[in-house]
């Protein structure tokens, strides 16, 4: 029977997919930690349910974003943490969705703290910047505690605005890896609706102050409205540790 490319294409390409993220939680959950070997191509494949081919192709997506090196007559060794591309936006979730941490949760924490305080910095510097836009999202969020439209899309258009409006071209190239870190942020595990009523006064003061033009107020209401976040991050790992039953 003939098989057309596009009757190939799109299974393989979902296969691929599934077969890099499954990996990918392998090595995030320490299945396999660093510097172990990972089983030949086809005892991945049987267990999975795929071909050598797919096998072979997910390795190499995985080691081309750092996490896994293959060496001639030794096999597919798992690389150190500090090899891995934790900027590639895949990597980021994964680490988030896998192997979360509270190392993991600090270290973003402070990236994230980092690069926003800058830019709500540069925002309230300039003064043509539009607030408004900061006011409708936060109006919008006010919405969404009511039932009417998304917190997830306001809350992000958000901090969307406040990259942007720094103009800085480092800092917007980072765009990806900071949707993750929201989309994990704002995920409906860790946003509760008693966080989200508590964080909207956060986000309307640092709307407040980079419309007063103060960049230290609007740095102090960022690092607040960060910490938050975090302490919402942490209260969730040690909710699931509790619900997950010990072996």
């Amino acid at each position: 029977m003939h098989v057309t490319d596009q009757q190939i294409r799109t299974p393989i390409r979902s296969l691929h997919t599934e077969a890099v993220e499954v990996i990918a939680k392998w090595l995030m959950s320490g299945r396999y930690p660093v510097g172990a070997i990972l089983p030949n191509e086809t005892e991945i494949g049987e267990e999975l349910g795929i071909s050598r081919t797919v096998v072979r192709e997910a390795t190499r997506t995985l080691v081309a974003k750092g996490m896994l090196q293959v060496r001639r007559k030794t096999g597919t060794i798992v690389r150190p943490l500090s090899d891995w591309s934790l900027f590639d936006p895949e990597v980021l979730a994964w680490r988030f969705r896998y192997n979360r941490d509270t190392v993991f949760v600090d270290d973003m924490t402070q990236f994230r703290a980092a690069i926003e305080t800058i830019a709500v910095e540069i925002c309230a510097s300039n003064p043509n910047f539009d607030c408004s836009v900061l006011y409708d999202c936060c109006d919008a969020m006010e919405a969404a505690l009511n039932g009417e439209g998304d917190w997830f899309v306001a809350d992000l258009a958000f901090h969307r605005h406040l990259l942007e409006g720094t103009g800085n071209q480092f800092i917007l190239h980072m765009q990806p890896m900071l949707d993750n870190f929201f989309d994990a942020m704002l995920s409906p595990e860790v946003l509760l609706p008693e966080n989200m009523r508590i964080t909207l006064p956060y986000h309307r003061a640092i709307a407040d102050a980079i419309a007063a033009g103060d960049p230290v107020r609007s740095r102090q209401a960022m690092l607040q409205l960060v910490q938050k976040g975090r302490e919402d991050i942490l209260n969730r790992i040690e909710a699931a540790a509790k619900d997950t039953p010990e072996k």
